[in-house]
C-alpha cells in the first residue's frame, strides 16, 4: 500500500471539518458579495470581508491537518507549504489583534489604516495563496492522493485569474471577480472536505 495512503487514514477528520467550514464561509461570502452589489454597494464592505477571511483561515487550518500525510512523499513542498501556512496564520492573526485592539480603545478602526496593516494583509495572501500552491504540487506526485492535488489546485488557479486581471485591467477589475471565483472557491473547499472524509 502506498505511504501516503497508510498515513492519510491516521489523520483525525478534522481536515476534512475545516475545508467544509471553510466552504461555508466562502458561500456566506459570496451571497453577502452579491447582495451588496444588488443594494447598490449600501452593505458594508466588512459583511462579506468577514466570513471571507474566515473561511480563508479555516482553509489555512485544513492545510495543518494535510501535513502529515503528504509530507513522506514530497517533503519540501509539505516543509514549504506549512511554513507559508505559518506565515499567513502569524499575519492574519496581528492583523486582527490590532482591528480588535482599536475596536476596543477608540470604538472604530482609524482611516486610513496604516500602511504595515495593508502590508500583513498583503502578506496573508499571498502566504495563503503559496501553501496552497504547494500542498497542491505535494498532492500532484502522489498517484493516491491526486484528486487532493487537484482540488487543492483551483483555488490557486482562481487566485491566478485574479491577479492576472489585476495587472491587465487593474485592481478594481481584478477584484470584481471576488463574485464568481469566490463561488468556485467554496464549492471547491466543500468537495476537498468530502472528497477527504472518504
Amino acid at each position: 500500500m502506498n505511504r501516503l495512503t497508510m498515513n492519510t487514514h491516521n489523520v483525525p477528520c478534522w481536515d476534512a471539518r475545516f475545508f467544509m467550514i471553510a466552504g461555508v464561509f466562502m458561500l456566506i461570502n459570496t451571497v453577502m458579495l452579491w447582495a451588496r452589489f444588488y443594494l447598490d454597494h449600501q452593505l458594508s464592505i466588512l459583511w462579506p470581508a468577514i466570513p471571507a477571511v474566515i473561511g480563508l483561515a479555516a482553509g489555512v487550518f485544513g492545510l495543518f491537518k494535510l501535513y502529515t500525510p503528504v509530507v513522506n512523499n514530497a517533503p519540501l513542498m509539505a516543509k514549504s507549504g506549512i511554513s507559508f501556512a505559518f506565515l499567513a496564520c502569524f499575519s492574519l492573526g496581528s492583523a486582527a489583534i490590532w482591528l480588535f485592539g482599536m475596536s476596543l480603545l477608540y470604538g472604530a478602526v482609524p482611516q486610513p489604516t496604516p500602511q504595515w496593516f495593508t502590508l500583513l494583509i498583503v502578506v496573508f495572501m499571498v502566504a495563503v495563496v503559496l501553501a496552497f500552491l504547494c500542498y497542491a504540487i505535494a498532492f500532484l506526485r502522489s498517484e493516491a492522493q491526486r484528486k487532493i492535488g487537484y482540488l487543492l489546485s483551483v483555488p490557486v488557479a482562481m487566485w491566478a485569474l485574479m491577479l492576472v486581471v489585476c495587472s491587465i485591467k487593474g485592481m478594481e477589475a481584478g477584484l470584481s471577480l471576488d463574485y464568481y471565483t469566490n463561488a468556485v472557491i467554496s464549492v471547491t473547499f466543500l468537495a476537498l472536505g468530502f472528497s477527504l472524509r472518504k
